[in-house]
């Protein structure tokens, strides 16, 4: 594939070690700043926050060199969080397969795919302002379901379901 280079698989790779960073960023530094980018519990929504903030960062940084159109980074972003929120549901709640191991695999093939669908998608850029409306749609969610998250599967602590409550799932 044209684009898979050496300066792409570099930013892929900073860009994962980024997301697994800010995994533990609210632990060790918990305050209003880090609560927005980091994870504040072990929902499957709050990891989202582990694929969208990096791979916002890399888009942005790649679309600037000129290596990536907008449109189809930003549609590439928006897929690869859905992706994540739908395919972490089902593995944690339906399959049950919710562990470690497959929760990381989860996570390298979605930011994968968020390397590589901008080189294959045939949006045009025309669509570049809705998709932009669309991306700070969701960062306005994740702000806003980070302060008070709704009462949905999506939200809850996976971790505590053991010990508080039970996923209807």
């Amino acid at each position: 594939m044209k684009n898979l280079d050496r300066p792409l698989l570099l930013c892929y790779f900073v860009a994962v070690a980024l997301g697994c960073g800010l995994h533990f960023l609210f632990s060790l530094w918990p305050s209003i700043l880090t609560e927005f980018i980091a994870p504040v519990n072990e929902s499957i929504w709050e990891h989202m926050k582990l694929v969208f903030w990096p791979l916002l960062l890399a888009g942005a940084y790649l679309t600037g060199a000129g290596r990536w159109r907008t449109a189809p980074w930003l549609l590439s972003l928006l897929l690869c969080c859905g992706l994540l929120l739908g395919a972490g549901w089902y593995l944690n709640c339906v399959a049950g397969a919710g562990d470690l191991g497959t929760n990381l695999a989860l996570y390298f093939v979605t930011m994968g795919l968020g390397f590589f669908l901008p080189a294959v998608l045939p949006v045009g850029e025309r669509r570049s302002s809705l998709l932009t409306g669309a991306v700070i749609l969701l960062t306005g969610l994740i702000v806003c379901w980070t302060i008070q998250p709704p009462d949905a599967i999506l939200f809850r602590d996976l971790s505590l379901t053991d010990a508080f409550y039970l996923l209807p799932c």
